[in-house]
């Protein structure tokens, strides 16, 4: 599933005086218009955050290359101060790509705002929306959260919508997990995590196939399952010298606890749905 252009891009195609037509005269249809005026902003903000992020992905790459190098030599002090650097240069890499999203994700907050004061059905969208780029500026824990308030509201299930929304947080759940294993934390902790990205990706793969998805689609989800479990069954070394998915964001995701019940199956106590990445986890991220 391709996300080179987030929900809120498609959205903010809709022209505004349809929109405004739509929803009525007065404060209502000048709530509208402001809120596509703040989706275009977040729109052309995407842009700088997808090529900054990018290039911090390409950083992250040569500083695992380099990390390999440095473990290789037995101790070489050069390819040890090299890895250091390219380390450097990644995590500064990733700082402006987490600002970049962050700006990208108070635009759509602005959005969001307007068009739930004005009764707009677009506001969950671009509330997913906002959840993604907390996601991918790593604020992992505040983006999950909103996904799981979304959750919690009630959506019909297996909608579009309620099935964007727990793919999104399933792979909000990898990302986290990967991220906690990185930074030393608890092994309970992140395997808590993974556990809840695992059985999202499962629920979506099942659901898929009894909806009669493509085998393309059915193949990405169970790869995605697979992922999660060798992200929980590699050492930790491993895990450190494995390149990241492309959209995997940096940070050591503290807050990151999964909710007691987070990512049942509606009504039936199971887990629900998940998503593709790029890289190590499907398609499309």
């Amino acid at each position: 599933m391709n996300r080179n252009g987030l929900l809120w891009t498609a959205w903010a195609l809709v022209p505004v005086g349809l929109l405004a037509f739509h929803y009525g005269p007065g404060q209502r249809a000048s709530r509208v218009e402001q809120a596509a005026s703040w989706v275009a902003k977040a729109d052309a903000a995407q842009e700088e955050a997808e090529s900054l992020q990018s290039a911090a992905h390409a950083l992250h790459v040569a500083a695992v290359a380099a990390r390999a190098r440095a473990a290789e030599s037995g101790g070489d002090a050069a390819l040890h101060r090299a890895a250091l650097d390219a380390v450097a240069a990644e995590e500064a890499a990733y700082a402006a790509s987490s600002a970049a999203w962050m700006g990208v994700a108070d635009a759509l907050g602005s959005a969001q705002a307007l068009l739930a004061e004005s009764g707009a059905p677009q506001a969950e969208e671009v509330r997913m929306a906002k959840a993604v780029a907390l996601v991918r500026a790593g604020e992992v824990a505040s983006g999950a959260d909103e996904l799981e308030d979304m959750l919690a509201a009630g959506m019909p299930p297996g909608s579009a919508l309620d099935q964007a929304v727990r793919e999104e947080l399933a792979t909000a759940y990898y990302h986290g997990a990967r991220l906690q294993r990185l930074a030393g934390g608890p092994e309970d902790e992140w395997r808590d995590t993974a556990r809840h990205a695992r059985e999202q990706f499962r629920y979506l793969a099942e659901g898929a196939r009894a909806r009669g998805a493509s085998a393309e689609r059915i193949r990405d989800l169970e790869r995605n399952v697979e992922l999660v479990l060798d992200l929980e069954q590699s050492a930790g070394d491993q895990v450190a010298l494995k390149v990241k998915p492309k959209d995997c964001p940096s940070g050591s995701c503290k807050g990151l606890t999964p909710r007691k019940g987070k990512g049942k199956r509606p009504g039936q106590g199971q887990p629900s749905k998940g998503a593709g990445m790029q890289g190590e986890i499907g398609d499309g991220w």
